[in-house]
């Protein structure tokens, strides 16, 4: 049996599509084995978010072709989208393929790695948004996924591209328009999830929240999520991120009335500026989001609101950082992603001037790593003595060797018991909180 390896860069839905991939390509004969063993196909996945990431895919193409040159390579993702012409120049790969093309991919591979007349690779031209058709939305797709290989919990892409065009983003030139999942082929690529024993499926896509709007909304999230709570078996359903401005009333009083769809809200904020916000194209202000957490936190328990914030966005001086401090430490976020500004080509953002030095942008991010430390302790802290249940994962933590998973609020959990708790959602009592996870000692009896 020939043997293939995936290697995967970037966000949710490219794992999503790599595990699509994985499972076509392993159906037509192909047995996979981990990224460091020799193999016979390697499907490299690229992201292409901000440079360092089309830097990084480049670096483990040449690292595949270097360790393995009698190996096909097969290269897929954003950066190929983008930067095919200059991947298939570096030599050694057999294959360029650009988004949409994944049944492509399958028939080159079944076909013995013979490239028709039309053979996906793209050019290095300039990144332009282009209407697609109807074929082409549709093949956004064309492959289905039954289970989510080294994973307990389940990625399932219902929607993709992206309309937003924030002024440092390239994901909607690459990504293209707003595409949507039939809601009958989400419930029944769910349902094919759960009968293989997953417990908790999390919803993503490149703009979650604009499910639906090319049919001027005749199909919305909240019929997804309606239907995906009818699944029996299904525990849990999570929403990976979507825009505070996409976040409605109906959709908070879903949740807070819901026994499966998680109470956790990844919000990305970006900037607690409202003139730095104004210049990211955000298409909202801080009043609006604070109000939305609001209404968040009036409906629902203890909600976890986690976020993305932008650090060194050009003109951000230090009072706009100060408002973005003061901002976080206001909302007191469950877990804060910061990162620094990265010039991005082909985005308006990359031609700005007044950029902040390396030594600021360095202590912006460590003093908002600060806050966030604490917000997250502030948070994990409101759940001592409180009893919170756990999907536990199938392995064990590496420095404990205790059991671990996530509650439905993301609170990371630790604690001891037996393996064949593994994949089970448990009940545990909170009894420690640190930065990264909260401690308890004993699960309780309850298991589902």
């Amino acid at each position: 049996m020939k043997k293939c390896t995936f290697i995967t860069l970037g966000c949710k839905v490219n794992q999503y599509e790599t595990q699509a991939l994985r499972e076509a390509i392993i159906s037509h004969g192909y047995e996979e084995v981990p990224s460091g063993s020799p193999a016979d196909l390697y499907v490299v996945n690229t992201c292409t978010v901000t440079s360092k990431s089309d830097e990084k895919s480049r670096q483990q193409i040449r690292r595949v072709i270097r360790k393995n040159p009698d190996a096909k390579v097969v290269v897929t993702g954003c950066s190929a989208e983008v930067n095919g012409e200059k991947i298939r120049a570096m030599g050694g790969v057999d294959g360029v393929f650009e988004k949409g093309q994944d049944r492509e991919i399958v028939d080159f591979v079944k076909s013995g790695f013979e490239l028709p007349a039309n053979s996906g690779i793209v050019s290095d031209g300039p990144l332009i948004p282009q209407a697609e058709t109807v074929e082409r939305e549709e093949s956004r797709f064309s492959l289905k996924i039954s289970r989510f290989e080294g994973h307990t919990r389940a990625f399932l892409k219902i929607e993709d591209g992206c309309d937003n065009f924030c002024s440092y983003c390239i994901i909607p030139y690459v990504r293209g328009e707003i595409t949507s999942k039939k809601i009958e082929d989400v419930q029944l690529e769910a349902e094919r999830v759960v009968e293989n024993g997953y417990k908790e499926i999390v919803l993503t896509g490149i703009h979650l929240g604009a499910y639906g709007k090319e049919s001027g909304y005749q199909r919305t999230i909240l019929e997804v999520l309606d239907k995906l709570q009818q699944i029996s078996g299904l525990m849990r359903i999570r929403l990976s991120s979507i825009e505070v401005n996409e976040v409605t009333d109906n959709l908070i009083n879903m949740v807070a009335n819901s026994e499966k769809i998680c109470p956790h809200f990844h919000l990305p904020l970006q900037s607690g500026d409202d003139g730095v916000l104004k210049s990211m194209n955000r298409r909202y202000d801080t009043f609006r989001y604070l109000d939305t957490v609001d209404k968040i936190r009036d409906k629902i328990d203890l909600p976890a609101i986690s976020t993305d914030v932008m650090v060194g966005y050009p003109g951000e001086e230090n009072e706009q950082f100060e408002n973005t401090r003061r901002f976080c430490e206001k909302v007191c976020f469950s877990r804060v992603h910061i990162f620094p500004f990265s010039p991005r080509d082909g985005t308006p953002a990359a031609t700005m001037l007044n950029r902040c030095t390396s030594f600021d942008l360095k202590k912006r991010k460590q003093d908002l790593e600060s806050v966030a430390t604490g917000s997250s302790l502030r948070y994990r802290s409101l759940f001592v003595g409180r009893s919170v249940s756990a999907l536990v994962e199938d392995k064990r933590e590496r420095g404990t060797g205790k059991l671990c998973g996530y509650s439905d609020r993301y609170l990371r959990v630790v604690f001891d018991g037996d393996d064949k708790l593994m994949n089970t959602i448990v009940d545990v009592e909170v009894e420690k909180v640190f930065p990264d996870f909260v401690l308890s000692k004993r699960s309780l009896p309850n298991t589902k």
